[in-house]
């Protein structure tokens, strides 16, 4: 039996920077750097070493590459880390589906 595809917006494997905020369970503000493994318009999946809650609010900054010289931007996003995905290395996925978003110019 195959796995029915829940996702309402195409999808795009991009490595991206992705650099992560949050609170803890006790409150505490934490920072993580990692790289995209895929994006759309709802959501992202992060790979990053540090622990993250399911459920937890999370704030993010998303470099995007370069298509003209001098035109770099970046995403601010506001989400909701909603599942872990354990991967073969030290590393874990976390899937954060989108609040809300903007695309802000250099």
């Amino acid at each position: 039996m195959t796995k029915t595809e829940r996702r309402d917006c195409e999808r795009y494997v991009l490595d991206l920077p992705i650099h992560a905020m949050w609170k803890d369970t006790a409150g505490e503000v934490k920072e993580e750097t990692g790289i995209t493994r895929d994006i759309s318009s709802s959501g992202v999946l992060m790979i990053c070493k540090n622990l993250i809650d399911r459920g937890c609010e999370i704030d993010l900054l998303i470099d995007l590459p370069s298509l003209a010289e001098n035109a770099n931007s970046r995403v601010s996003a506001r989400g909701r880390v909603v599942r872990n995905v354990s991967l073969t290395n030290p590393d874990t996925g976390y899937g954060i589906m989108f609040n809300n978003y903007k695309i802000l110019k250099a």
